[in-house]
C-alpha cells in the first residue's frame, strides 16, 4: 500500500484502519524525514481554525512512537554495536523513536511560533501595509513600530503601537473587540472601524474615519467614545483630553496614499511632521512663520525629506537654505 499525502492525514485524523495504521506508523519509522514531510502537509492542508483540535490528534498519535523509548531505552547502543536481523530490527525502533520525537518537536515549535510576537517597524520617511492575522489592515507611518501575537486563534486580538498607524478593522461575526495599546497605559477598543492614531512622545491624537472607539486614558475608569469626524488630543501622562474637535478625517489618513491634504494647516504642525516621520528638524529664523497656514496637498516621497521641505518653502513663499549642517527656513 503507498503512502500518500491522503493516507497520511486521514490518519492523524484517526479514520485509517488498523491496516492501514500499521502502514502509515512504518512509513514515519523508515526516516525522521518522512514525519517532516507529514507535518508539512499537515500545516498546508488544516484550516487555522481547526488546528488545536488536529494538534490534540497528533500528539496522541506520536504517543505511539515515544512510548517505543519505554520498551527500547537501550536503542542507540544497540544500534551501534549489534549487526543482525535483530539490529536492523532495533534500528527501526531507534527511528521510531526519532520520529515520534520529530513530530513532538515540531509542534511544539508551531505551538511557539503561533504565540510568537511580530515586530514590524517603518524606518524615517518610510510606510509600511501590514495583514494582521485576522485580515485586519494597518498602515504603518515612518518612525513607527508595531508589535503583535502570530495568531489571534484563541486570544484576544491586540496590537502594540509606538508612532502612527492607520488602522482598518475588520468586523467579526463574533464581535471580537479590537485593542490597540498605546503608551501611558492608554488603549482604543472597536469592534470594526477605521481610524488614524499618532502615539509620539511629544503628543498623541486619535482621529475617527468610520464605526465607533472607546478610548481609555490612564487611571481613568470611565472611557471616552468617538463619533466619526471626531478628533481628540491626550496630554503628555495619558491622563486627560486636552482638545476634541470635529475634523475631515480625510486630511489626516491621507499619508497613507502617498500626500498630504492640508486644510488649513500650519507651518509649524507640517515641521512637526517632518521630524517625526523623517527625522530631520528644520530651523525657522522667524517664529512668527510658524503660525502661517495653508491648505491644499502635498506629494509624499518614499524617503528623502528635502524635496517635501522645498514643496513647504514655495507653498508659504520661503527660501529653504542649508547652514553647515542645519536646514532653514527663512523669508
Amino acid at each position: 500500500m503507498e503512502v500518500s499525502k491522503q493516507l497520511v492525514m486521514h490518519y492523524f485524523s484517526g479514520k485509517t484502519t488498523s491496516e492501514q495504521d500499521k502502514v502509515v506508523e512504518q512509513w514515519l519509522a523508515l526516516h525522521p524525514d518522512n514525519a517532516a514531510s507529514a507535518l508539512d502537509w499537515i500545516n498546508e492542508e488544516t484550516p487555522e481554525n481547526d488546528r488545536e483540535t488536529f494538534e490534540d490528534l497528533m500528539m496522541s498519535k506520536a504517543q505511539v512512537w515515544t512510548g517505543a523509548q519505554h520498551r527500547f531505552p537501550d536503542a542507540s547502543a544497540k544500534v551501534k554495536n549489534r549487526f543482525s536481523y535483530n539490529r536492523q530490527r532495533t534500528l527501526k525502533s531507534y527511528l521510531a523513536v526519532a520520529a515520534g520525537l520529530v513530530l513532538v518537536c515540531s509542534l511544539a515549535w508551531f505551538r511557539l511560533k503561533q504565540s510568537e510576537t511580530i515586530h514590524t517597524a517603518a524606518a524615517y520617511g518610510q510606510t509600511r501595509h501590514i495583514i494582521l492575522p485576522d485580515s485586519s489592515e494597518v498602515v504603518l507611518n515612518g518612525n513607527s513600530r508595531l508589535h503583535y501575537t502570530a495568531s489571534w486563534e484563541g486570544r484576544p486580538r491586540e496590537v502594540w503601537l509606538e508612532g502612527e498607524a492607520f488602522f482598518d478593522v475588520r468586523h467579526l461575526r463574533t464581535n471580537s473587540v479590537f485593542v490597540v495599546h498605546l503608551s501611558d497605559g492608554k488603549s482604543i477598543q472597536v469592534l470594526g472601524t477605521q481610524f488614524n492614531v499618532i502615539d509620539r512622545h511629544t503628543r498623541s491624537c486619535i482621529v475617527l474615519k468610520s464605526g465607533s472607539i472607546r478610548l481609555s486614558l490612564a487611571g481613568k475608569e470611565e472611557q471616552v467614545y468617538l463619533r466619526p469626524g471626531d478628533m481628540v488630543q491626550v496630554n503628555e501622562n495619558g491622563s486627560e483630553i486636552t482638545e476634541k474637535q470635529v475634523v475631515n478625517p480625510e486630511n489626516y489618513s491621507s499619508w497613507t496614499r502617498g500626500r498630504w491634504q492640508l486644510d488649513g494647516t500650519s507651518l509649524e504642525e507640517m515641521l512637526q511632521k517632518i521630524e517625526e516621520n523623517y527625522g530631520v528638524t528644520v530651523l525657522v529664523e522667524d517664529r512668527e512663520l510658524l503660525t502661517k497656514r495653508a491648505s491644499g496637498s502635498i506629494p509624499l516621497t518614499s524617503t528623502q525629506a528635502q524635496t517635501l521641505i522645498e514643496d513647504i518653502a514655495s507653498l508659504f513663499e520661503l527660501h529653504f537654505v542649508k547652514q553647515d549642517s542645519k536646514l532653514i527656513l527663512a523669508r
